[in-house]
């Protein structure tokens, strides 16, 4: 049987879907997947599994043009993974009740606890490479604080008490690069991304704080062991490291 599954973009979405490809594929299925062509080098390596099949971010990418390319294709089943995008390609009466990763395992039909199944294939060579150029000490704290969408403002040195800070910026094509940093440190300061997504898919284990970012239907289920640094009246926008809850 031939799967296509839709979800173009968001790389932290695309790992959190990925055990639902790998589920398809342990059970004699040919998984195809349409994402962000600037995704796909990275995540070919990481799920070598999968079909990744590279769009151009023209025209409707999001849903239309990746649901024509697995029609050409000739999937057997194609299952649009967005829990909002258009009353088209999405199930309302199943996502006004469900989480945005909940609602990914409903809709396909994959046991929600897969999610923490996450198989990926890891590159030591270029994970080693990037901890020698951004780690220069042997305790240091991890933070992913900014992304395109959001800046996390708060005490950052007042949680690493006097430890080095090794702040997650662009500086590789790959996040999974980043892995052996996350796994190494002794503290990890996670805004709502992919770089959470994967710590906790594969339940590295050590303190770890999230900031939450988005509205409840869209932050993920965590199960791991994390503290949540709660946020200021909406007006500042700030994060108060004193109010840390777990």
């Amino acid at each position: 049987m031939k799967i296509g599954l839709i979800q173009s973009r968001g790389i932290g979405d695309i790992i959190i879907a990925l055990p639902i490809a790998k589920y398809f594929v342990d059970r004699g299925c040919e998984v195809l997947w349409p994402i962000d062509e600037d995704f796909v080098t990275s995540f070919r390596s990481a799920a070598p599994y999968v079909e990744f099949i590279p769009l151009k971010k023209e025209h409707d990418w999001f849903a239309q043009v990746p649901f024509e390319r697995l029609k050409e294709r000739a999937c057997d089943r194609i299952v649009p993974l967005y829990s909002y995008l258009s009353h088209r390609h999405t199930n309302q009466a199943l996502a006004q009740f469900l989480k945005f990763d909940q609602y990914k395992y409903a809709i396909s039909g994959v046991p929600f606890q897969e999610k923490w199944q996450l198989s990926i294939v890891r590159d030591r060579e270029r994970e080693d490479r990037l901890f020698r150029a951004v780690v220069r000490g042997n305790d240091f704290v991890v933070a992913h604080v900014q992304s395109s969408r959001v800046h996390a403002d708060f005490d950052l040195a007042a949680l690493a008490e006097g430890r080095e800070i090794v702040e997650i910026t662009p500086r590789t094509d790959s996040v999974f690069d980043w892995l052996s940093v996350i796994e190494r440190a002794s503290l990890r300061v996670l805004i709502d991304s992919c770089f959470a997504n994967l710590t906790e898919q594969l339940g590295i284990v050590g303190p770890k704080i999230f900031l939450p970012t988005s509205d409840v239907h869209f932050t993920p289920v965590l199960c791991g062991d994390w503290k949540f640094l709660t946020r200021q009246p909406a007006e500042t926008g700030k994060f108060m490291a004193e109010k840390l809850s777990t």
